[in-house]
């Protein structure tokens, strides 16, 4: 049997917002915490570079200079540095944006999508129930979707790869797969509720299994100890049922899988622990 390939893989900063515990975890502190946007920079060792979400960049700021997208920084309070957008930091691995062939974009929500511009040769992967949610929107049609429409590149349909149903072999507790590579190394599997087609990636890595959420949750206690998001936040979510869903299927796997490190895109707990030390 062929062994599973194992990808480099670094858990990167590109900066924070800030946010108020009780929000992100029922029962939570009425203090306030920096949520930082993770973004994954991973390697297979035939296929090359790739880049879990896009994160923050300096064009999150000037996409959400003038209403109504200047509502975005009111609801979340940005705190970012240049240095930190993930092309920045390339440098330090020894690679510059054009080694990166592939972004897959966890969901369309405009912290995970503020770095794709600098990408201006990667392919896009993507779920394509959620580009069709988001796409053509403007004003507030597109920001109550999180959805900025200028951090989407022009071009970005004739580079993107969108899938429809997932048909890979299945995850127990997740559901149905998309292969990456056809080796296992790295399946996308639907965990919705959040946001519409969003996605998660389980990575057969250097470090160990890891499967990233995006944001099923925004603290990893959450999946371990059963605790979903504020009744607060149902709102703001695209399904607060199927949000639940798959926060209890996430609890499920990380029960049965204990070796597998649960890594959710904005937890501050998991990311003081995993992320690569700071620039």
């Amino acid at each position: 049997m062929t062994p599973i390939p194992r990808l480099q893989c670094y858990i990167l900063d590109t900066g924070h917002c800030l946010a108020h515990e009780y929000l992100l975890i029922q029962g939570g502190a009425r203090t306030t915490v920096a949520c930082h946007s993770i973004v994954a920079l991973l390697r297979h060792p035939e296929w090359g570079w790739l880049l879990w979400d896009a994160g923050y960049a300096p064009h999150m700021l000037t996409a959400t200079a003038r209403f109504p997208y200047s509502l975005y920084r009111l609801a979340t309070p940005l705190r970012l540095r240049p240095e930190l957008a993930a092309a920045a930091q390339l440098p330090r691995y020894g690679l510059t944006p054009a080694d990166i062939r592939a972004i897959v974009i966890s969901h369309f929500h405009a912290d995970h999508l503020a770095g794709l511009a600098d990408f201006p040769t990667s392919r896009f992967i993507a779920l394509r129930e959620a580009y069709a949610n988001i796409a053509g929107r403007t004003g507030l049609a597109a920001l109550i979707k999180g959805f900025v429409p200028a951090l989407l590149p022009a071009d970005f349909l004739s580079r993107a790869t969108l899938l429809g149903e997932l048909t890979g072999a299945p995850i127990a507790e997740l559901g149905p797969t998309y292969d990456l590579f056809g080796d296992q190394s790295a399946r996308l599997v639907r965990l919705p509720g959040h946001a519409r087609g969003q996605l998660g990636l389980l990575a057969n890595t250097e470090r160990g299994r890891i499967l990233f959420v995006a944001d099923s949750c925004w603290l990893a206690r959450s999946v371990h100890e059963g605790r979903p998001p504020s009744r607060l936040t149902n709102f703001i979510v695209d399904d607060a049922a199927a949000l639940y869903d798959t926060l209890a299927a996430l609890s499920r796997f990380a029960e049965a899988n204990p070796d597998v490190l649960i890594v959710p895109s904005h937890c501050p707990e998991t990311f003081a622990r995993e992320k690569e030390p700071a620039l």
